[in-house]
């Protein structure tokens, strides 16, 4: 076992989904996930990974997922928002994140302070966060929608960076996550703790490198490699599915039926040079990208959630070739086959590549909920107090141009947003009948089909 991977098996261990313990799988068809919070949730990253674990692994199912974060935003800025941006998609769940905003960075700095105002407006904020996350809590519960709590994630406060060090925040946040940990307890909910994983991962990442982060350069945001990182916790959290599959091959076609799980073996042949044989499984492995290498090694991903494992307890010559579908996945040893492979690894398999055409099609998704998303960003943040019409684009683009240049300028981000809003607003329909389109044509790629496996000794 790699010491990354010990240190992220103990911590599971405290890991505690109190309350709404529901049976693995988490979610159920017809479920509609609403994610809440802020840039971090608006980025999405983490949670597209977990819906992709959900089509690939449960692709008879039928959920979805809302992105309802806004970037900067507060407790406040969700209750605001909370009819219109939550409760308007009907959640059956709301999973909810927030904390790296409401401790309010700003109020720390590159040198400790003992400061008493200082120090007065930072407790201030924290108990302000508890009180407003209590009533997000207590809103959606009373709506019978059923909450998942997360943890903040981690601040940068130890690698030197270019972006400015606001020190004290990492600590802020802990604060907020032993809060959220007893909010948890106190309402029975589920929570998922990504601060400490991706603390004790971040510590032992500078204890090669001092300047190594698993959060990006701002110190803020998570990469793709914390993302990923928060996607195995989560899943891990709920105990969702290790196996894709169990194909285990016995002396013939009724007798490796009864001993495989989750897929059908049919049309066994066998003769002096090969044994054939039809499997067809239930779910498809989960296909991540090269730049996720780094969380994948940081974590236990494929072993605890993308094992298509497969056996062969037959007579075999010391070297076997497997083909699926015409397709050569290796040559293994009679020894390697009989504590089997785990055929998720191999990504020239037809599997593999069918689960990374549904990863392509989600791309294309989440293009669309980004653009989509822009709009209630910049509806939400900035055009709050526009008093003139909601139609009219040209003036609305001259009413955002001025509060660019009065109020904002100093803020690239905002010019950035204004324009994507002003192009992505007369697209609005499309990019939501988009998103429902798209949804539909994954979940209908990731049906799994059955395929050919020949094994014959290798040359």
């Amino acid at each position: 076992m790699k010491p990354f991977y010990f240190l992220v098996a103990l911590l599971l261990l405290s890991v505690v989904g109190m309350g709404q313990k529901d049976p693995s799988p988490l979610f159920k068809s017809g479920d509609r996930v609403c994610f809440v919070g802020n840039s971090i949730t608006n980025n999405g990253e983490f949670y597209h990974q977990i819906f992709l674990y959900e089509v690939t692994r449960f692709p008879n199912k039928d959920i979805s997922f809302f992105n309802c974060g806004i970037s900067g935003d507060v407790c406040s800025g969700v209750l605001k928002r909370m009819d219109w941006d939550v409760l308007s998609h009907q959640p059956t769940h709301a999973v909810i994140k927030l904390g790296m905003n409401d401790v309010l960075r700003s109020q720390y700095g590159a040198q400790p302070t003992t400061n008493p105002d200082t120090l007065a407006k930072r407790e201030m904020a924290i108990k302000n966060y508890k009180q407003l996350l209590d009533s997000i809590v207590r809103l959606l519960m009373a709506k019978q929608v059923k909450v998942i709590l997360q943890t903040p994630t981690i601040y940068e406060q130890k690698a030197q960076l270019k972006r400015e060090n606001n020190l004290g925040v990492n600590d802020a946040l802990k604060q907020c996550a032993d809060y959220i940990q007893g909010l948890a307890k106190q309402y029975q909910l589920p929570v998922v703790d990504y601060w400490t994983l991706l603390n004790s991962l971040n510590e032992g990442l500078q204890a090669k490198d001092p300047n190594a982060t698993i959060v990006g350069p701002d110190r803020v945001h998570p990469g793709t490699t914390g993302h990923l990182v928060m996607a195995y916790q989560f899943l891990k959290t709920f105990n969702e599915p290790q196996f894709i599959a169990q194909i285990a091959i016995e002396k013939n076609e009724i007798k490796s039926n009864k001993t495989s799980k989750d897929c059908i073996i049919s049309d066994w042949k066998e003769n002096k040079k090969e044994i054939l044989f039809t499997v067809k499984e239930n779910a498809l492995p989960f296909p991540y990208s090269k730049d996720q290498q780094q969380g994948m090694d940081l974590v236990p991903f494929i072993q605890d959630l993308s094992l298509e494992q497969f056996t062969v307890n037959h007579s075999l010559p010391e070297r076997v070739q497997l083909f699926i579908d015409s397709i050569s996945i290796g040559i293994f040893t009679r020894e390697e086959l009989n504590k089997g492979i785990n055929l998720a690894t191999y990504h020239q398999s037809p599997q593999y590549v069918q689960a990374e055409k549904v990863r392509g099609i989600l791309n294309n998704m989440w293009k669309n909920v980004a653009m989509r998303r822009t709009i209630d960003y910049v509806e939400f943040k900035h055009l709050t107090d526009y008093k003139g019409d909601k139609a009219d684009i040209a003036a609305i683009k001259a009413y955002l141009d001025n509060l660019f240049a009065t109020k904002l300028s100093d803020t690239p981000f905002y010019k950035t947003q204004f324009d994507a809003y002003i192009k992505n607003k007369p697209n609005q329909k499309t990019y939501e009948q988009e998103i429902i389109a798209l949804k539909a044509k994954a979940y209908e790629a990731a049906q799994p089909v059955a395929h050919r496996f020949v094994l014959k000794p290798a040359p």
